[in-house]
């Protein structure tokens, strides 16, 4: 009788084992995270909202194009312009920008990557240090040909009707290291290029780029922009018009979204000068410019 009680108390055992085993590594387990701070709990008191860390966007121009040099910087906000001060005084970044010469070229400081450090035990002032800081520059570099010759200057559409145009970009990726103020890595693009026959009051939408960029055409001109590419893009911009008396009205034209292989029309009616880009592919310079004349 004791001998067959002994078994079946033993059987329980056996068949419970399991569970006590499962039961032993969770309370262990649970031990060194409550004694280590990484309950999920404890975590979340770290946390810094986003409203609280500093990637909000303040967009701001660094610098505009001139005649003698086309170059046209911005950067998102204070974060990201202090990531293109730190890469433009890099010396690969520098050789970078001198080979430019020429060309139209676009720095963009775009959203950087920022976490605040901990905050002190007020947990109300933020520290000088950031975790996980990394800001992005991007350098694009455009320029165009017609008939295998350099394109720089505007041209009327009768101009340059039949040509072959190309058009060509690279494009710079510059990783920079807020906390150490450094820039961690570069890495380019592969050259895009763009060859079409240009025709009469038509702008080719490709590949990030506007071709012809720079036209000049008569009053009661219809221009199309055909999208030939495999994402969208739009033509956003402002249509300064010029009458006789040197009065200036600026309009604003937003196309919306041109999708892939679709197209889009404006009649320009009055004197004057379009600037426009394309709001998606901004940071890769893709824009242009129509003369009304």
């Amino acid at each position: 009788m004791i001998r067959e009680y002994k078994i079946r108390r033993s059987i329980r055992i056996r068949e419970h084992l399991g569970l006590i085993v499962i039961i032993s590594i969770a309370l262990t387990v649970g031990g060194v995270l409550i004694a280590f701070n990484l309950l999920p709990e404890q975590q979340a008191m770290k946390f810094n909202p986003l409203s609280e860390t500093p990637i909000k966007t303040d967009f701001r121009i660094i610098k505009t194009p001139s005649p003698r040099n086309n170059t046209y910087i911005y950067a998102l906000n204070d974060v990201a312009e202090d990531a293109l001060h730190i890469a433009e005084n890099d010396k690969s970044v520098k050789h970078i920008i001198s080979e430019q010469k020429d060309k139209v070229m676009t720095m963009a400081a775009v959203q950087p990557t920022v976490v605040l450090d901990d905050r002190d035990n007020n947990n109300s002032t933020r520290k000088d240090s950031y975790k996980y800081a990394v800001g992005q520059i991007i350098i694009a570099a455009n320029w165009q040909y017609m008939d295998g010759k350099f394109y720089p200057n505007i041209a009327d559409f009768n101009e340059i009707r039949n040509k072959v145009g190309e058009s060509h970009q690279r494009v710079w990726n510059i990783f920079v290291d807020l906390n150490k103020r450094t820039v961690s890595k570069i890495s380019e693009e592969p050259e895009r290029v763009i060859s079409k026959a240009i025709q009469p009051d038509l702008i080719y939408a490709a590949v990030n780029m506007f071709m012809p960029d720079l036209v000049k055409v008569n009053t009661g001109s219809e221009i199309k922009w055909r999208n030939d590419s495999n994402l969208p893009h739009n033509v956003v911009g402002t249509y300064k018009k010029t009458s006789g008396s040197q009065l200036q009205q600026n309009v604003t034209i937003d196309s919306g979204f041109i999708e892939p292989h679709e197209s889009w029309k404006y009649n320009f009616n009055d004197k004057g000068v379009f600037e426009y880009h394309c709001t998606i592919h901004s940071a890769h310079g893709m824009k242009g410019t129509i003369v009304v004349a």
